[in-house]
C-alpha cells in the first residue's frame, strides 16, 4: 500500500495538481486507513478496515472489572461495575471514525488532513457501547432511595404554644437526564465518575413563610350529633381539608377550590342537608357546618369576607347572621387575608366538638367583636298536607318550621379598648318557614272519595316528629 501510493506521489512530481490529486482520489476510494493514525495507542494507519479490527481485538485491553463511583455534589452514593452497565469497546464505530480521516467533504480540507496524519500522527479514542436499559435499573434503585419529598413547615399548638417545624426541601433524581450525561461520558471512556442529576424540590410552604406567625387571632366552636355517622364523617373529612392551610398576605382562599366536590369519590357520604328551605339527603350533608365554623373564625381574625351566602333558613349550630351556606359550584365562602403577614388554618375535631383556628401574627391591644341585631319578622304557621301513606286524620309533624328573622352584623375593631372601625358584614333575611304537617287521608270506595275530618288544633308536644332541625350544642 504504502509501495503503491508513493508510487503516486512519485508521478505526481511530473504533473503535481493532476498526478497527485488523481492518486490521492483512487485512495480515498479503498478501505485503507490513513498513514499515522492510532486508536487507544494502537497503530492501524496504512492497513485495512478488518485487519485493523483484527488488531484491536488482539491488543486493546478492556478494563471489565473497572468500578466507577456514582457522585451527587462531589459525594459518593454508589459505586457500580463496568459490567453491571454492559460496557463494551465499539470497534465498527471506532474505525469508522479512523476511516474519516482524509475524507472529508472538502478535496483540500481531505488532503491537508491526510498528510497531517502521515506527518503528525492522529490519536483516536475507543468508542464505547453500554446497555441504556442497565443503566436506568440502576438509577431507578438510586433514585428509590435517595428521592425524597419535601417537607412544609408545619404550625403547631400544644398546651397553647406555637411550634413552627421547619420545612426542608425534597429532592428528585432526574433519571432521563443523567442517562444522557452517562451515555456521552461511557461512549468516549470518560468512566472516572458518573455524576447524578438531581433536582431540589421546593416545599409548598417554607420556614420564613410561618415565622411570623406567633398566635391565635381567631377562633370558634361548633357541636354535632356524633350519632349522626355519616354526617359526622362529612364535618371530619372537610375539616381535614381545611387543616393547615396558609394564607398568605393578600391572598383570597376559596372554601370549595380547598375542599373540593363533595362526591363518593371524594370519600364524602350521604347526611342530612338544607336545600331551599327542606331538609333532604344528599352527598356531603354537614358540610356547611365546617364553612360556617370557619366564617365566625374569620370574623373574629379580621379577615376580609369576599363571598358568603346566608341559609333559606336559621340553623342551629350557630346563631342566625354567622352561619355560611356552601355548594360545589354554585355557592361560596371566600374569605381574604387583608394583612401584610400570613394566616394559618388550623381544625381540630374532637367527639362531637368542631374547632377552627386562625393563627396569625398578634397585635397587642387589638381586639374585633361581633355585633348581631336581630328582628322578628313572624312566627311560623301551620301547613297540612294530606297524604294516603297514613291512616286517617294521624298527623305527623315533618318539619317544625322556623320564625323569620332580619339580622345585621357588625364588627367593631378597637385598640386599646378604643372603636376605631366600625364594619357591616353582612344585612340577612330569613323568611318565616310554615311547620309542615302530614295528615292521613281515608281511602276511596268505587270512586267515592271520603273526606278526612278537619284538625281543630294540633298538639306540637305530641305528634311524632322527624329530624328537621340541625343539632343545638349540648
Amino acid at each position: 500500500m504504502k509501495r503503491w501510493f508513493l508510487t503516486g506521489l512519485a508521478l505526481g512530481t511530473l504533473g503535481p495538481i493532476v498526478g497527485g490529486g488523481l492518486a490521492f482520489l483512487l485512495w480515498q476510494k479503498t478501505e485503507f486507513i490513513a498513514f499515522g493514525v492510532h486508536i487507544q495507542g494502537i497503530k492501524v494507519g496504512g492497513t485495512k478496515v478488518t485487519d485493523a479490527r483484527r488488531t484491536l481485538e488482539s491488543k486493546f485491553a478492556f478494563p471489565v472489572s473497572v468500578t466507577v463511583a456514582v457522585t451527587l455534589q462531589g459525594q459518593v452514593i454508589r459505586k457500580v461495575r463496568l459490567e453491571e452497565l454492559k460496557v463494551k469497546p465499539n470497534f465498527d464505530g471506532t474505525l469508522r471514525n479512523a476511516l474519516k480521516i482524509g475524507r472529508r467533504k472538502s478535496l483540500r480540507a481531505s488532503l491537508a488532513e491526510f498528510l497531517a496524519a502521515w506527518q503528525g500522527g492522529v490519536h483516536l479514542p475507543m468508542a464505547y457501547d453500554w446497555d441504556e436499559q442497565s443503566g436506568r435499573r440502576i438509577l431507578n434503585q438510586i433514585a428509590q432511595s435517595l428521592n425524597r419529598p419535601p417537607q412544609r413547615a408545619l404550625v403547631e399548638w400544644q398546651k397553647g404554644i406555637v411550634r413552627i417545624i421547619p420545612s426542608r426541601e425534597g429532592l428528585e433524581v432526574e433519571v432521563e437526564e443523567t442517562l444522557k450525561a452517562w451515555a456521552e461520558r461511557l461512549k468516549r471512556g470518560q468512566w472516572e465518575t458518573l455524576p447524578l442529576i438531581a433536582t431540589e424540590v421546593q416545599p409548598e410552604v417554607k420556614t420564613e413563610d410561618v415565622a411570623s406567625i406567633d398566635g391565635v387571632v381567631g377562633k370558634a366552636t361548633t357541636y354535632f350529633r356524633t350519632k349522626e355517622r355519616n354526617r359526622s364523617h362529612n364535618i371530619r373529612l372537610a375539616a381535614s381539608k381545611l387543616d393547615h392551610v396558609l394564607i398568605r398576605p393578600g391572598e383570597t382562599i376559596s372554601f370549595n377550590n380547598i375542599v373540593g366536590p363533595r362526591t363518593p369519590r371524594q370519600g364524602f357520604r350521604v347526611a342530612r342537608v338544607l336545600v331551599q328551605g327542606l331538609f333532604t339527603q344528599d352527598f356531603g350533608g354537614g358540610v356547611c357546618q365546617v364553612a360556617g365554623t370557619l366564617y365566625l373564625a374569620a370574623l373574629r381574625a379580621g379577615m376580609e369576607v369576599v363571598q358568603r351566602y346566608r341559609h333559606s333558613r336559621p340553623i342551629a349550630y350557630l346563631p342566625p347572621g354567622l352561619d355560611a351556606a356552601v355548594n360545589f359550584g354554585s355557592l361560596d365562602l371566600k374569605l381574604r387575608n387583608p394583612f401584610d403577614t400570613p394566616l394559618y388554618l388550623r381544625t381540630f375535631v374532637k367527639g362531637g366538638r368542631l374547632t377552627v383556628l386562625v393563627f396569625g401574627k398578634q397585635q397587642p391591644g387589638v381586639s374585633y367583636k361581633i355585633v348581631r341585631t336581630v328582628k322578628k319578622l313572624g312566627e311560623p304557621t301551620v301547613k297540612q298536607v294530606f297524604i294516603t301513606n297514613l291512616p286517617a286524620n294521624v298527623s305527623k309533624v315533618v318539619d317544625k318550621g322556623s320564625s323569620g328573622y332580619r339580622v345585621v352584623v357588625v364588627r367593631l375593631r378597637a385598640e386599646n379598648g378604643v372603636v376605631t372601625k366600625r364594619e357591616v358584614i353582612s344585612n340577612d333575611i330569613y323568611p318565616p318557614r310554615p311547620r309542615l304537617i302530614h295528615v292521613g287521608k281515608a281511602e276511596t270506595k268505587k270512586g267515592t272519595s271520603l273526606q278526612p275530618q278537619p284538625i281543630a288544633s294540633v298538639n306540637l308536644n305530641e305528634v311524632s316528629t322527624s329530624e328537621t332541625e340541625e343539632p343545638t350544642p349540648p
